[in-house]
């Protein structure tokens, strides 16, 4: 367990260094995924981005001075600024000011996506402490949850460490989670030190640097983040099943599931191991179903191994619903068989949800099995409501569960 932990922290430090060498043509996009994980709108965490609570102690917001106007220039400079931008390639020269604003003309009115991005490659490569700022004053026309707006900040972290992160006191941008995510990605030790010497007030209340911080850790080292979120599980922290799941997802990316597999079981018992584990049982399962499940039924009962059953059902009965059936039918009474059933008929409902509800019927908890049965009777009442109607007179279910197929409001 030992030898994969150092492993998979290997892997995932080789990535960090990319930020602090400055090869980010091919590494800006792989190494910060956080822009579609973390940065979505869909997820509790999106809302997490931003540490400065109202005006507290990080001090209110100011905004930068406002971009250059790389127009005005003449043609003959422009052109020279252009010239320059097509001969620095690689290496240790940086492209001057007048390179730099050329080619964040060149990044704003490229012509497609592809020729943006490189364009904004261009200038990740060309990224020094020194001139952060100004190539940050040419992309304030972005949406502050753009991937770029969020990588840029990610790079100037990883390279700037804490002056990078204490430059969002004096912005109104939401930009100090990702420049200390990129700080933690490539320091670990100082940035965990810094986030430890806030106080609760400065480190905010539940949107706030928490968010950088396990981004950044999960992408140096999965032990150290690991050891983050348990340490915000137990400070209390609701997020920190969130965190592992964001963790487990890195250290899925650095090696097979598996390997990954085999990680889970090192983790503490509760929230922490539950939400790997679920995390990795979907990914194993989309790779290999009957090796995910046969790995999770050598886990100790409990709720880490039901979750995980859910989820790899789920999945398996996507890919293979009659292999997925048949191992079922083997599975002895007990939660974790109704977990698997569960999964099984989350997936199934939507394709045949009268055969779903003839599985949710063999559920052996009264409870779970109203809730399956609710799950694929649901299914069963979009697909065909006057059907459906009449197998809910004889159903056998409670009157608010009946209510609970009707309702076309949030599941459950």
């Amino acid at each position: 367990m030992k030898g994969f932990s150092s492993v998979i922290g290997k892997k995932l430090q080789m990535k960090s260094s990319y930020l602090v060498h400055g090869f980010w043509g091919a590494a800006c996009v792989a190494s910060f995924t956080i822009g579609s994980q973390f940065f979505t709108d869909d997820d509790t965490s999106s809302r997490a981005i931003d540490p400065r609570v109202g005006s507290g102690a990080l001090g209110q917001s100011v905004r930068v001075s406002s971009r250059q106007d790389v127009g005005s220039g003449t043609s003959e400079r422009d052109a020279g600024a252009r010239s320059e931008i097509r001969t620095v390639t690689g290496g240790t020269t940086k492209l001057s000011d007048a390179g730099l604003l050329a080619l964040a003309e060149e990044f704003k009115k490229g012509k497609g996506p592809i020729e943006r991005r490189l364009a904004f490659s261009q200038l990740l490569e060309n990224l020094t402490a020194e001139n952060a700022k100004t190539v940050r004053e040419q992309l304030l026309h972005l949406s502050e949850r753009s991937d770029e707006w969020r990588e840029f900040h990610y790079a100037w972290g990883a390279l700037a460490g804490d002056v990078a992160v204490l430059n969002g006191k004096e912005t109104k941008e939401r930009d100090m989670s990702a420049t200390f995510a990129g700080w933690a990605s490539s320091d670990p030790v100082a940035a965990l030190a810094w986030f430890d010497s806030l106080s609760a007030e400065e480190r905010g209340n539940g949107n706030d640097l928490k968010w950088g911080a396990v981004f950044g850790l999960a992408d140096a080292d999965p032990n150290a983040a690991t050891n983050f979120a348990v340490s915000r599980l137990e400070g209390g922290d609701k997020d920190a099943g969130r965190m592992m799941d964001l963790i487990a997802r890195n250290v899925l990316r650095a090696g097979n599931p598996s390997e990954a597999a085999q990680w889970t079981q090192g983790l503490p018992e509760g929230e922490i191991q539950e939400a790997a584990v679920r995390r990795v049982a979907e990914e194993y399962a989309e790779e290999d179903a009957p090796g995910a499940v046969s790995w999770l039924k050598t886990l100790p009962d409990g709720k880490a191994q039901e979750r995980g059953l859910d989820r790899a059902f789920s999945e398996w009965a996507r890919e293979d619903p009659v292999a997925a059936a048949t191992e079922l039918n083997t599975m002895t009474p007990s939660p974790a068989r109704d977990s698997a059933i569960n999964g099984y008929v989350s997936r199934l409902a939507w394709e045949d949800p009268q055969a779903a509800i003839e599985w949710a019927g063999s559920v052996n908890d009264p409870k779970a099995r109203e809730l399956t049965t609710v799950e694929a009777g649901r299914a069963f009442y979009r697909k065909d409501q006057e059907a459906a109607q009449l197998w809910l007179a004889s159903s056998g279910l409670s009157a608010e569960a009946q209510k609970k197929v009707t309702d076309r409001g949030r599941r459950r």
